[in-house]
């Protein structure tokens, strides 16, 4: 039987106040899933409002901008205003971004933390009721690819997404046709990794479930056939009794990916609503920026909106990929 009392004792801190307590081989109380939503409401007001006063900043100075280019009748001082313009945006985005990329880097890192064990748990809750390749192919696939997700994050995605904000800054304020192309080419290589990666993922999932789960039921179906044979009485006891306890550890497996999905849930909540919030104000921000200042103000704008959209994406790519292989493991049946 697996040990759960590992799941509560690892349990990220964001979960803790959730979910600390909860047996996880029990089934959820009442109300928990209440207190989860009721804790992603506060995240996302909370967020909402941080969000909120990064893009009013980003406003001001595009406001501010407008009326000193207005001021400005001769046109000789427009291209300093917009420099100046490009410099106080950056300033303030940078730093502003800078955490929010570590905040999501460290979310990921938790999900995979606290992957290595749930993923075993529910593993080895599955391996109990007979679907032992299936489990260990499972965990064994989504362990490869979340190590893969966490080393594209550090060496390729967050770099790509550095340099997709600097050169949003750069081409701002120069307007140069290939700073744009070269923008385009970092957001293209973050979105097709992130899908490759998500999509092979899945891809080998269901393939491994599949070759996998076929064995399983081949393997439990010869082995109940040759203990019934070879021992008419005794054997179809013990075949009974085997599973009447696969059907006792399919319900405790099933609780506890209950509990390892609201888990997972309570450590999205914090960076989903951060990266979410700054996501929709940037581009909302760039859409009344377009109304009154320089166009290339409003695409700085909008292409640090689009930063904070990717790293929120890469999260996602974590998350789904969790979320995926514990409703496989709890759906992993003979």
């Amino acid at each position: 039987m697996p040990d759960t009392e590992a799941l509560e004792e690892a349990l990220p801190e964001e979960a803790q106040d959730i979910l600390g307590g909860q047996d996880p081989a029990a089934l959820p109380e009442d109300g928990l899933l209440e207190k989860v939503l009721s804790s992603a409401g506060e995240a996302l007001w909370s967020a909402l409002g941080n969000a909120g006063r990064a893009a009013g900043v980003l406003l001001t100075v595009t406001v501010l901008c407008s009326l000193a280019g207005s001021l400005d009748t001769g046109g000789r001082a427009s291209r300093y205003v917009l420099l100046a313009g490009v410099a106080a945006m950056g300033a303030v985005a940078v730093s502003d971004f800078d955490s929010y990329m570590q905040y999501g880097l460290s979310a990921l890192q938790t999900l995979a933390d606290y992957s290595r064990v749930l993923l075993p748990t529910l593993a080895a809750a599955a391996a109990s009721t007979g679907a032992v390749a299936s489990a260990a192919a499972k965990y064994g696939a989504t362990a490869l690819f979340m190590d893969v997700l966490l080393s594209l994050a550090r060496n390729v995605v967050m770099p790509a997404v550095c340099g997709y904000a600097a050169l949003a800054v750069a081409d701002a304020a120069v307007g140069n046709e290939a700073l744009k192309a070269a923008k385009k080419i970092m957001k293209s290589l973050c979105t097709f990794l992130l899908t490759g990666l998500s999509l092979a993922f899945t891809g080998w999932l269901a393939l491994t479930g599949v070759i996998s789960g076929t064995a399983d039921a081949v393997t439990a179906r010869v082995t109940k056939t040759a203990v019934s044979a070879a021992l008419p009485v005794v054997g179809s006891i013990l075949s009974d009794a085997a599973g009447a306890l696969a059907s006792a550890v399919s319900m405790l497996r099933n609780s506890v990916g209950v509990f390892g999905l609201l888990a997972v849930l309570c450590v999205c909540i914090g960076p989903f609503s951060a990266l979410g919030a700054r996501y929709l104000l940037y581009k909302l921000a760039a859409a009344v920026c377009s109304c009154v200042a320089d166009k290339r103000l409003s695409e700085l704008v909008d292409s640090l909106g689009t930063c904070f959209g990717m790293v929120l994406a890469l999260n996602g790519v974590g998350a789904l990929m969790l979320f995926v292989s514990i409703f496989s493991l709890i759906r992993t049946v003979l």
